[in-house]
């Protein structure tokens, strides 16, 4: 384990530098330890880099004028630094929304790109209330009612039935970042671009990963991915809300996984 302080950025790499590179980008609104069994599960074979976005976990808690373009120069610059060599690149959630982004702005860096729980759409007017909602939610004092739905609305039935320290972990490090973080971050998302018209241009190879339980990003934005970028795959992941990485990580690892794999061929 390497860990860097990249332009504020806590980041921590796995693995040997002459392997192929995998970057993962978290979900909203959680931190670097979200991939923790993925970096166990890819770490002997691969070069695995994860980290904090801006504001959360113990990265810069700039929260300022945050958009979904200066993650992606966050992202870049980390790529930079660390000399990475076409990276695969994973986000998830709102790590989603910045490796779409990352990809429409320079696709040329990426042997490929995998896609969870997430969509390629802008947030519509209802959307954007919604988060407003919640930043005045957040604001008023009303932070852990905040969190206890944004769990019970995100994880699947299954996991909160019968995985408890999933359930638990995914508690833990929500309840680690500070209001400001992820009100930053509700405002950050509803504000940011529609990458929809930019999928069929998309040539590097794709994988779209879906939760099957997932409410929030349901299966219907990830087949319209699937459908638009030419040379991808989709795969759903049971018994998973969401979260598909931590509720379902054995499924999700076979899944990246075999992605992996086909990038060698």
């Amino acid at each position: 384990m390497r860990q860097h302080q990249i332009n504020g950025l806590n980041v921590i790499e796995y693995g040997e530098e002459n392997k192929q590179s995998i970057v993962f980008v978290h979900a909203f609104p959680l931190n670097l330890k979200m991939w923790n069994p993925q970096v166990e599960g890819l770490k002997n074979d691969y070069r695995v880099i994860v980290y904090d976005s801006r504001s959360f976990g113990l990265s810069n808690t700039e929260t300022d004028s945050l958009t979904i373009d200066s993650h992606v120069d966050d992202l870049l610059s980390i790529i930079d630094i660390l000399k990475l060599n076409k990276p695969v690149l994973c986000g998830l959630s709102m790590g989603g929304y910045i490796a779409l982004r990352a990809v429409e702005r320079s696709q040329d860096t990426f042997k490929g790109v995998i896609l969870c729980d997430t969509r390629s759409f802008a947030d519509d007017n209802s959307g954007k209330t919604k988060r407003g909602e919640q930043i005045k939610q957040i604001k008023r004092g009303d932070r852990k009612i905040f969190d206890e739905e944004f769990v019970k609305n995100t994880v699947s039935p299954k996991t909160m039935e019968g995985k408890k320290k999933i359930v638990d972990l995914i508690n833990e490090i929500i309840n680690e970042q500070k209001d400001a973080a992820v009100t930053g971050a509700l405002l950050t998302m509803a504000a940011r671009t529609d990458s929809t018209e930019y999928l069929e241009n998309i040539k590097i190879p794709a994988l779209v990963v879906v939760g099957e339980d997932d409410k929030l990003t349901p299966a219907s934005p990830s087949r319209l991915m699937n459908a638009k970028i030419r040379n991808s795959t989709m795969s759903v992941i049971p018994e998973a809300g969401h979260f598909s990485n931590l509720e379902n990580p054995e499924k999700f690892n076979s899944e990246i996984l075999k992605f992996l794999k086909s990038l060698e061929s």
